[in-house]
């Protein structure tokens, strides 16, 4: 169930007693428990709603707050979240959990009663008994990251509703430099729509300037300059990771999906598939497939084959201690460059 839906059952009181919230994406997460709240008023709220951290509290304490009576009100709202025992993780210093608990309790919840269980991991441990039990009996709720197109129109939607508007190119960055995600997104534009104050229409230079370069970002200008043979621009670019105490492992990982990206854009491109459909496949963002695209079109598959093969095995060297890293990958800059 998407974040719409929820809303639209809840404003017609078609309330389920179990739900299970999945995915990563704040902002969605936020408006979900908004929404949630939103069935209580604001006295039944201190009486009748609680939330408990799975990771501090045991489950027996937050199962016998969901069987209590609400006070004074029709229902009580229980938030359940970071149930680690979900995953495959294991978190030091947390509290021990006995999950059969919370299966026993979902096979038969007080119809009282709303829970709420925020599973906001990147990945749930399917194999589990009280996986499949959550999955069989609450209602889900999806909260994470929106694809390309629907990200595009929906802080396009969010834009409109304050009378701005933002340019396709910009968009496009936009959406790059936040990596796909709609909160951090959001998180840039009240500074975005600050600077377009004037014309209410944010271009490319705002987002180039406003909005921060990640470090994956930071990376591919390096490989960039490196493959345009701009050897003065790719060591200055090093020299400042290594000043902001970047180290070269990361840096080689970093540029080995980035190449290992090239290769494969340019092999599907060569195969006719379109930029839509390689970022479909490869699952990255279409901004980026352009770039890429327009990175790899000068040169040949050859050329960036052995750049991968140089790129892994410097990996290796650093990794198995036969060089300084610093040094190792200042001599591939130099070889490329």
């Amino acid at each position: 169930m998407k974040l719409n839906e929820l809303k639209k059952n809840l404003n017609n009181q078609q309330v389920d007693n179990i739900y299970l919230v999945t995915g990563q994406e704040t902002a969605f997460i936020n408006d979900i428990q908004t929404s949630f709240k939103k069935l209580l008023t604001s006295e039944e709220i201190d009486m009748n709603f609680s939330s408990f951290d799975l990771e501090d509290v045991s489950l027996e304490d937050m199962i016998g707050e969901a069987i209590s009576a609400p006070f004074f009100g029709e229902r009580r709202l229980v938030f359940a979240e970071n149930p680690y025992f979900l995953t495959g993780e294991k978190i030091k210093h947390s509290v021990e959990q006995n999950p059969d608990l919370l299966i026993d309790y979902i096979q038969n919840p007080a119809p009282t009663t709303v829970l709420v269980i925020f599973a906001t991991y990147e990945k749930l441990d399917s194999r589990k008994k009280i996986t499949k039990q959550l999955k069989k009996l609450a209602t889900p709720v999806d909260a994470g990251k929106l694809d390309s197109h629907l990200l595009a129109k929906t802080i396009n939607q969010e834009l409109r509703q304050s009378d701005f508007s933002i340019e396709p190119q910009a968009l496009d960055l936009l959406v790059n430099k936040t990596k796909g995600s709609y909160s951090q997104a959001l998180n840039q534009l009240d500074k975005l729509k600050l600077y377009a104050l004037k014309t209410k229409k944010i271009d490319v230079q705002a987002v180039n300037e406003l909005v921060p370069q990640s470090l994956d970002d930071n990376v591919f200008e390096l490989m960039n300059q490196i493959l345009n043979k701009n050897i003065f621009e790719a060591e200055e670019l090093y020299h400042q990771f290594l000043l902001q105490k970047i180290d070269p492992i990361l840096l080689t990982a970093i540029l080995t999906s980035q190449l290992r990206s090239l290769i494969q854009t340019k092999i599907l491109s060569q195969k006719g598939l379109s930029e839509a459909t390689i970022a479909k496949q490869l699952k990255i963002h279409p901004y980026r497939v352009k770039m890429s695209l327009q990175q790899s079109r000068r040169l040949k598959t050859q050329t960036l084959s052995q750049m991968f093969q140089q790129i892994v095995d410097l990996d290796y060297q650093v990794k198995s201690g036969q060089g300084d890293k610093e040094l190792l990958f200042d001599l591939f800059i130099a070889k490329f460059a």
